[in-house]
C-alpha cells in the first residue's frame, strides 16, 4: 500500500549476496583451516544448533506469515494490516530476514559476518523508516496509534 523504498529489491538482494559470500568465506575458508573466532571455544556446538535452529524456524515462520498477510488481502483500498503477525510487529518479514541471516552467524559466530549483519539492520531499519513515512502519509493517525500499539522490531507479547 505505501511506497517502498526505490532501490529496496536490488540494496536487498546485494546485503543478501554479500552477507552470504561474507559469511561461506568466513565460515569455510577460515573455520575449516580455524582461523574463525574463538567463541566456538567458549559455546557448546549444541546450544549453538539449538539455537540456530529455533532462530531459523521464527525468521521463516515471520517471513512465510507476513508475506502470506500482505499478498492475500485485497490491495484496492488503502487499509492498515494490524492482525496476525503485523499485531506484535511493525516489520515482520524484515524481521523474519534478519533471524534468517542471525541464525547463520549462530553456526559460525564470526565476528566479520556479524558486522556484515550490523549493517543489514542499519539498512533494513532505514528502509523501514522511509516506508513508515509513507504509510504516515497515506494512512494518517491511524498508522500513527498502530505506531505508538506495535513495536518496530521487538516483538511485544499481548498477555491476555
Amino acid at each position: 500500500m505505501g511506497s517502498e523504498h526505490p532501490l529496496c529489491d536490488r540494496i536487498q538482494l546485494l546485503m543478501i549476496i554479500l552477507f552470504v559470500v561474507v559469511w561461506g568465506i568466513d565460515y569455510f575458508g577460515f573455520f575449516m583451516f580455524g582461523y574463525s573466532t574463538v567463541i566456538f571455544g567458549v559455546v557448546a556446538f549444541p546450544p549453538l544448533f539449538i539455537g540456530t535452529i529455533v532462530i531459523l524456524s521464527f525468521g521463516l515462520y515471520l517471513t512465510s506469515k507476513s508475506h502470506e498477510a500482505v499478498f492475500n488481502e485485497d490491495q484496492t483500498q488503502a487499509k492498515l494490516l494490524d492482525s496476525g503477525v503485523y499485531a506484535y510487529v511493525r516489520h515482520p518479514m524484515y524481521l523474519g530476514i534478519l533471524l534468517f541471516c542471525l541464525s547463520l552467524l549462530f553456526i559460525s559466530v564470526s565476528l566479520l559476518s556479524i558486522a556484515i549483519w550490523i549493517a543489514f539492520f542499519i539498512f533494513y531499519d532505514r528502509m523501514a523508516t522511509y516506508e513508515e513515512k509513507s504509510l504516515t502519509e497515506i494512512l494518517g493517525e491511524e498508522y500513527g496509534d498502530y505506531q505508538k500499539r506495535v513495536p518496530k522490531w521487538l516483538l511485544r507479547l499481548h498477555w491476555s
